[in-house]
């Protein structure tokens, strides 16, 4: 039976009785929405001819947006960036070289991803999800985001030490106030011994879900030392290696659900369970809603319970009977949206692609079909490259491959949820060598959509096909150049437990605790007032700057795994394994026995932790050095555990704060004058709100 499917059977049942619901009444009515939205693919055979798209000169240039009424008749509205810079901007850093800028516009559009049901959206220059950009290692880069859209946010670059702008992270309550409707914000920073994939997102509540998402691609320096000559020792090949991974193609994945965010999370208090059951995966922005059936997927699943959406059968978990949603649940309703086509060229010899995930919910596998790839990259860092054929790439984190074009055709790319309470699957297909004469035999089988006729390694649950299949153990990763562990094989400065517990079937505890999700909405926040926050003693832990810390997760038996994100520095994950963990030292558990990597151990923002098993706990320890003085948010990724009480604050050198420009200072009190963004048309729809913060 699968893996998740037992975990859950055996949670879920025990834990169904301990949530409460709430009223759906608030849930603002979206068939109101009538924006338009132009482009529906963000599909990127080449990523270089899109990256610069958006980026402007220090003047900004004039843009122009069609927006339409709740009436339906177009709106037209154009504003000039120069004009609304009316109060003093965020300062730079003084230590020259170009600034650039990139604008965002944040409005809300009714449209599918998949060809099928529209639903409400967040659109960022009228798409929902931005299309990547792209800027160099060293650069100093201001992001302009300009919130149309009813509801405030905020925006969170996923990865950036921000270790010149501690108040640029974006975490609303935590370092800043979040961007009141019609009012535009300014994050300013500069990106330091950086270098990768990584992304931008809201990080209010769970808007990030519905559109308010984008990649960003940091080209290292020319004269960084670069993995290549690990996976070939061929001069020419090296050049071309160096030359693609300056020019990616950049693949966002994502689950995805015709259901908003807002909806799901009143459904799920409805029924005091989780909201474990997707529409799609999205490549791209692109998805299909697939529909095998039910007696297809169950021969995957092992279960006789499994829905046509590759679901658990809620009903059956919880003894009840028409509690759960018919069109969520069970009914699969199939579109036939083509998979996105990715194009190499063949002469380059290889292909290099960095992939993000920027899921909700599920973590996934990859693979390309009979094309083994060497992956080199992760959450932005060079790695020791690992040769496999299929990889698991967690929420939020990213990964950099290489593979050799080596056999002209088409082959189908396979995304499917890994190891999770749901079977489903997105493809693409990935093509190079071929001449227009040239034709490639396709199949299509029912409920699928017509694709290469390629050997896979993973099936549409995502489980290998044969025991040759080589699947990349993230823990095997080794960070390059070798890195060195602070204080290796010593005890930490700090070690803090951060264990994890479900609590119910909705709620998630850290350290015994629940983030008060109202914490978003308090100013002034941690970073600018953190002895009120410290005094509370409630979901935060303080230490010194320059402190060497260990974090140790013990999960709970039964527990699944969780993708967790720690803001500002990323750390070495040290080791993990089955087990409680009951030392007061990593060199302590080490010593019994515990297997514990100081060699060059994975260098990640994001990492994923192991699942417990029904009758046992598990553990993870990660390390790093807290050098910079910072309000710090750790949580994990699936936005509904986050959501729900897991997350926690870290203090990090509160003595030595730095004071932040007046610019944030002011808006993270909510006493500034956001600079209001104006409208050609008198008649808009959405009001215009002009020194509301005065």
């Amino acid at each position: 039976m699968h893996l998740c499917i037992l975990w859950t059977l055996g949670f879920i049942a025990t834990a169904f009785a301990a949530a409460s619901g709430i009223s759906s009444s608030h849930i603002r009515d979206n068939s109101e929405l009538a924006f338009e939205h132009k482009n529906n693919s963000g599909v990127l055979a080449r990523h270089e001819e899109v990256h610069d798209d958006h980026v402007k000169d220090e003047k900004g240039d004039n843009e122009h947006y069609k927006h339409n009424s709740e009436k339906g008749h177009d709106k037209d509205y154009n504003f000039d960036h120069d004009k609304f810079d009316i109060y003093a901007g965020p300062e730079g850093d003084d230590l020259g070289g170009e600034l650039k800028t990139f604008y965002f516009n944040i409005t809300e559009v009714r449209t599918s991803l998949t060809e099928g049901q529209p639903r409400f959206h967040y659109a960022l220059n009228d798409q929902p999800y931005g299309e990547a950009i792209i800027f160099n290692e060293g650069d100093e880069v201001q992001f302009i985001f300009d919130n149309y859209a009813f509801e405030e946010t905020t925006i969170h670059l996923h990865g950036l030490l921000q270790q010149l702008t501690p108040w640029s992270d974006g975490v609303p309550g935590v370092n800043q106030g979040a961007i009141p409707q019609n009012k535009r914000f300014i994050y300013r920073t500069r990106v330091l011994e950086q270098h990768g994939l990584y992304w931008g997102h809201s990080h209010l509540r769970e808007l990030y879900a519905d559109g308010q998402t984008f990649p960003f691609y940091v080209r290292p320096a020319p004269n960084r030392p670069k993995p290549f000559g690990l996976i070939t020792d061929d001069p020419d090949e090296i050049e071309t290696l160096e030359a693609m991974n300056d020019n990616p193609t950049i693949i966002s994945l994502s689950d995805y659900s015709v259901m908003p965010t807002e909806e799901k999370k009143v459904a799920t208090f409805d029924w005091a369970f989780g909201f474990l059951c997707f529409d799609a995966i999205t490549i791209n922005n692109v998805g299909r809603q697939n529909c095998p059936g039910s007696e297809y997927l169950q021969t995957l699943t092992g279960s006789d319970t499994t829905t046509d959406k590759g679901c658990l059968n809620p009903n059956v978990i919880t003894n009840t009977t028409g509690l759960f949603d018919d069109d969520i649940w069970y009914n699969c309703n199939e579109t036939n949206t083509e998979p996105p086509v990715f194009e190499f060229n063949y002469e380059d010899g290889w292909g290099v692609i960095h992939f993000l995930n920027h899921a909700e919910h599920w973590d996934l596998i990859v693979s390309v079909d009979e094309h083994e790839v060497f992956t080199f990259a992760a959450d932005g860092n060079f790695h020791e490259p690992i040769v496999n054929d299929a990889f698991i790439i967690g929420v939020s984190n990213r990964l950099g491959i290489a593979f050799r074009l080596d056999k002209p055709g088409e082959y189908v790319m396979r995304v499917a949820a890994y190891q999770d309470p749901q079977v489903i699957s997105g493809y693409a297909i990935v093509k190079y060598g071929l001449d227009n004469a040239a034709s490639i035999e396709y199949t299509q089988e029912t409920g699928f959509p017509a694709l290469p006729k390629s050997q896979p390694f993973i099936d549409y649950a995502g489980i290998a096909v044969s025991n040759e299949t080589r699947i990349m153990d993230n823990l095997a990763l080794r960070s390059w150049p070798n890195s060195l562990v602070p204080k290796a094989g010593e005890a930490a400065d700090v070690l803090l437990r951060l264990d994890f517990n479900a609590s119910g079937t909705l709620f998630w505890e850290v350290a015994g605790e629940l983030y008060n999700p109202l914490l978003e909405m308090s100013q002034p926040p941690v970073l600018m007032n953190p002895d009120y926050y410290l005094d509370l003693n409630f979901s935060i832990a303080e230490y010194p700057a320059g402190s060497v810390v260990d974090i140790v997760h013990q999960t709970a038996p039964g527990n699944p795994r969780h993708p967790i994100h720690k803001h500002f520095e990323p750390v070495y994950v040290l080791g993990a394994g089955i087990g409680p963990f009951n030392f007061s030292s990593v060199p302590e558990a080490e010593a019994a026995g515990l297997p514990i990597t100081w060699d060059s151990p994975p260098l990640r923002d994001g990492w994923l932790t192991i699942a417990a098993p029904p009758d046992d706990f598990s553990w993870m320890v990660v390390r790093y050095e807290g050098a910079i003085a910072a309000a710090v948010l750790l949580h994990c990724h699936i936005l509904e555990h986050q959501n729900n009480g897991m997350a926690y604050a870290l203090a990090q050198g509160p003595e030595s704060f730095p004071e932040a420009p007046d610019y944030y200072k002011l808006r993270a009190n909510g006493k500034a004058p956001y600079t209001p963004l104006e409208f050609s048309d008198a008649d808009i729809t959405i009001p215009v709100l002009l020194n509301d913060f005065a």
